[in-house]
């Protein structure tokens, strides 16, 4: 089972695909296989991603939520002189997307379990979110499967620490959302681009100063 093609770039042309939906969604067990299309970057949106993301060799990208790495994995191949680490609650989903990417050889990759409030911020450069918190609203469309415990509550708690950590990081850091992570970034943050994709929006945003003083949860409403 392949799925990887060759990639022709030059000055002036957007990279090539190296990896299609069918061929990385077609190593999914099929539970995940069925919700990959909803819940999980589509490949030419993860590669467009990588390229908002990255503006230089040894650019190291934090995704949020990173289920079963085809966000990693799909930007990894596009960009394979940057770095990208998943973070996703589900130990299952960690050890799939990690034998993925084993799979696929793809070495400027990793997948960890946890909380991604737990892990500093401050060792990324860029940060990609594909709306990771809808979860915790506890509305059965948002959710994956049923292996986490949800709360409300812990939507707004997720938000803002999000915006929390954006807030500390360093002039110049990147962020990238689809289909938003519930809240804009945080004050010192300038949308910079925007790429309309099917109907949900991908959208950079650039962090360009420091503003004094913390986020407040009037910010978030």
């Amino acid at each position: 089972m392949s799925g990887l093609v060759h990639a022709t770039t030059g000055p002036g042309l957007d990279s090539i695909s190296i990896l299609s939906d069918d061929s990385f969604d077609e190593r999914l067990p099929a539970d995940l296989r069925v919700r990959a299309s909803t819940f999980f970057t589509p490949v030419h949106v993860a590669e467009c991603a990588a390229r908002l993301l990255t503006t230089s060799p040894g650019t190291t990208v934090l995704d949020v939520g990173a289920g079963a790495g085809k966000f990693c994995i799909a930007a990894a191949l596009a960009v394979p002189s940057c770095k990208f680490i998943g973070v996703e609650w589900r130990p299952h989903l960690v050890a799939l997307a990690n034998a993925l990417a084993d799979e696929l050889a793809v070495p400027n990759v990793r997948f960890i379990h946890g909380d991604a409030l737990d892990l500093d911020w401050s060792s990324f450069d860029s940060f990609y979110f594909f709306n990771p918190f809808a979860e915790q609203s506890d509305e059965s469309e948002f959710r994956l499967d049923r292996t986490i415990d949800v709360d409300p509550d812990n939507f707004i708690r997720c938000v803002y620490g999000a915006r929390e950590k954006l807030a500390s990081a360093r002039v110049g850091t990147r962020v990238v959302t689809y289909h938003g992570f519930g809240a804009s970034p945080p004050r010192g943050y300038e949308p910079s681009r925007e790429d309309p994709v099917h109907c949900r929006r991908l959208q950079l945003w650039v962090k360009t100063q420091i503003i004094m003083g913390g986020e407040t949860y009037a910010e978030l409403v």
